[in-house]
């Protein structure tokens, strides 16, 4: 009898004939039948003792794909240019597999080989992981490989940070306007680095008569966020309008940057002008004095440096403006002349030389004024209260007549006349009067005018 279990020997089965008579045979042996039933049944897995693989000679392990990695991260890299990883996947089951695809995903990533290859067990291929990012930022990726193997979906991260300065300038275009030659104008500009790496600058080049730059130089960098100024400069050689450039070339984005120029050179000019031109005092009484202003303006382009102020003429002098005094264009300054005579009569040949760096150095202020002569009379005063005074004037001794020659009576004790003549003789006396009438006569007092 056959036993649950018991293999069939090969003799066993030899002793079965073939053909529709074996078969008859088996039908009249139910027992036997139900055996083989059941050793079939067993070599099908249904869960009774024994191999779960018959005629491999041994027990299989489905193939498997192992990276050597699950992760790929490229670290930094710079924009515009890229890195690649070799990435090995191996076949750690012991039956092939068959890779039918290799995909990635995330801008810049990319991957070349290991489509439509078989793995026998143990072997490897390897995959060229590449990162060629576009612009300055993180980028987070996938490498996804489908094969046939129990792992069919396999997936491996991916992460690379694109790295670039980039460079921004707070004026693109300066207009420095109209600039005497000789001199020179700066504008200031702010470069900033918006990037994540460090901007330097391989070449800076400058365009255009009369225009440079100071403060930046092919040394200069930029660290990420950071900023720096230099100054962009005009200085002009001749009176023409002229355009030019900065072009900046460096690491970042821009590559090249250009910050365009333009101004206007002008011919110097030196003008100084008065306002009046001339002045006039009048009649000034001797010991007396007259002030008046005169206005000196630049009317150049250029700045004008007044080097002396002279004065000529009895009783004239000038000040408000000292040597060395600088007027830039446009600008004015006030000199103020005063005459102040000592003798009477018209000062002749009098005037204000301004010597300058002005084209019309020197220039002259004309003067005049006459001095003229003043009698100045003082009395002790009445010992009578509320009086007031007259004072009476003649060309003779006792010819004072009876009308006095000031307007009104007086309450001070000082007198001064103005309508004297030069070579003249003159004779004073005053009168107190209160309300029970005039006093007599002062002494009388003899005032001879010098000639002139």
């Amino acid at each position: 009898m056959l036993q649950r279990g018991t293999p069939i020997s090969q003799s066993a089965q030899a002793r079965l004939p073939l053909g529709s008579k074996a078969t008859r045979r088996v039908s009249h042996l139910p027992f036997a039948a139900a055996a083989v039933f059941c050793i079939l049944i067993e070599a099908a897995g249904c869960g009774l003792a024994g191999s779960a693989n018959v005629g491999t000679g041994g027990g299989t392990t489905p193939g498997t794909l192992t990276p050597i990695s699950e992760t790929v991260s490229f670290g930094n890299v710079a924009v515009g240019t890229s890195a690649s990883q070799p990435l090995t996947i191996t076949n750690t089951g012991n039956t092939s597999v068959t890779i039918s695809s290799v995909s990635v995903s995330g801008t810049g990533l990319s991957a070349s080989g290991g489509s439509n290859v078989t793995l026998a067990p143990n072997q490897s291929v390897t995959i060229n992981v590449s990162f060629s990012p576009t612009k300055a930022q993180t980028v987070q990726g996938s490498l996804s490989i489908t094969s046939n193997a129990s792992n069919a979906s396999l997936a491996i991260s991916l992460t690379g940070t694109g790295t670039q300065a980039q460079i921004s300038a707070n004026m693109t275009s300066i207009v420095f306007g109209t600039v005497t030659v000789g001199s020179n104008d700066s504008q200031p500009i702010l470069l900033q680095n918006n990037g994540n790496t460090t901007l330097t600058f391989s070449q800076i080049a400058v365009s255009g008569s009369g225009f440079s730059q100071t403060g930046l130089s092919t040394s200069t960098t930029i660290p990420a966020g950071g900023s720096t100024t230099f100054d962009a400069v005009f200085a002009p050689t001749s009176g023409n309008a002229v355009t030019g450039s900065i072009t900046l070339t460096t690491n970042g984005a821009p590559s090249s940057l250009v910050i365009n120029l333009s101004g206007t050179g002008a011919t110097v000019t030196l003008s100084l002008s008065a306002s009046p031109p001339s002045l006039s005092f009048g009649d000034v009484s001797d010991g007396g004095t007259n002030s008046q202003p005169t206005l000196l303006t630049n009317n150049g382009n250029s700045n004008i440096t007044i080097s002396s102020v002279t004065v000529t003429g009895a009783g004239f002098s000038a000040s408000g403006i000292s040597n060395g005094a600088v007027l830039t264009p446009g600008q004015s300054a006030t000199l103020n002349v005063t005459f102040a005579p000592t003798s009477a009569g018209a000062v002749s040949g009098a005037g204000i030389n301004i010597a300058s760096n002005a084209t019309n150095s020197p220039m002259t202020i004309g003067l005049s004024g006459t001095g003229t002569h003043v009698v100045k009379l003082q009395w002790t005063p009445s010992s009578t209260p509320n009086v007031t005074y007259n004072v009476f004037r003649g060309t003779s001794q006792g010819g004072e007549g009876p009308t006095p020659i000031n307007p009104s009576p007086m309450s001070t004790t000082s007198y001064t006349d103005t309508s004297v003549s030069g070579g003249q003789t003159y004779f004073y006396d005053v009168e107190s009067v209160n309300s029970d009438g005039s006093s007599g006569p002062s002494t009388e007092v003899e005032i001879n005018v010098p000639t002139p």
